[in-house]
């Protein structure tokens, strides 16, 4: 299904973006990976590159205008054309601060982590799809966006601004021939850990088992889990699907104590 096809995933060095980008390499994709670290970055190309000779890392800070047009244009260049982009590039520290308290360059960091690092992803990837007429785009929110609980404001807001901006670009474009879609993991291996990776052991265990008490699977994810879900999101199989939020979460229905 995804052979000679060609997709970009931004974060896509760790998690669930290196677990997508290895379930798609498998099936055929041509996959460029972005993120900052350039060290991660080719130790996950390597991995790629067992299924797929031609895929790339491309070093991107996806905050930065220009670093993103570069992904872009550079992805488009080598393959000449772009079917795929999952924009899932994340930061794993949600805001903590009491509201009165945040500071306003974190402000400006986190909305420009969660919200602008995807519009800009999406204004460069939409100028090639628009001339191919064709494409599927996929969009990181959270479940902080559908939660929204006290002391995560900020990144909240990031997140349901993602929801609220796929919507509204997938009724532009859908007249093109390119799906947009947005998708919420709840608490997944390893961002969970990288999140409270500063807690003391004992404090580890109990959120551990505050997040295993959070959903009906009384569970935490595995990366492979929601990259299956995000395949299912690009794939044909999903061609009448497009402007919509699929929650991939375990059936969260309870709250922390």
């Amino acid at each position: 299904m995804f052979e000679e096809k060609v997709g970009i995933i931004t974060g896509g060095t760790s998690g669930i973006g290196l677990a997508t980008a290895e379930l798609l390499a498998k099936e055929g994709m041509h996959v460029v990976i972005a993120s900052r670290n350039s060290e991660k970055g080719e130790e996950a190309l390597s991995r790629l590159k067992k299924w797929s000779p031609r895929s790339l890392f491309i070093k991107t800070d996806v905050t930065n205008s220009q670093d993103v047009k570069n992904l872009v244009n550079q992805t488009y260049s080598t393959f000449g054309k772009i079917d795929a982009g999952f924009n899932n590039a994340a930061n794993t520290e949600a805001s903590s601060s009491a509201t009165h308290e945040f500071k306003e360059e974190d402000f400006d960091h986190l909305i420009n982590v969660t919200l602008k690092s995807v519009w800009l992803c999406m204004k460069y990837q939409l100028q090639v799809m628009t001339k191919q007429n064709s494409g599927v785009i996929v969009n990181t929110s959270s479940m902080d966006a559908i939660l929204c609980s006290a002391g995560t404001g900020v990144y909240a807001a990031g997140k349901s601004g993602v929801i609220a901006l796929t919507k509204s670009v997938a009724q532009e474009y859908g007249h093109q021939h390119i799906r947009i879609n947005s998708f919420c993991p709840g608490a997944f291996r390893p961002m969970l850990e990288e999140r409270f990776s500063a807690l003391s052991s004992e404090e580890k265990a109990k959120l551990n088992e505050s997040y295993q008490k959070l959903n009906a699977l009384g569970r935490i994810g595995e990366p492979l889990e929601a990259a299956k879900a995000v395949k299912w999101l690009l794939s044909d199989d999903a061609s009448f699907v497009t402007g919509q939020n699929i929650i991939v979460d375990g059936g969260i229905g309870f709250t922390f104590e």
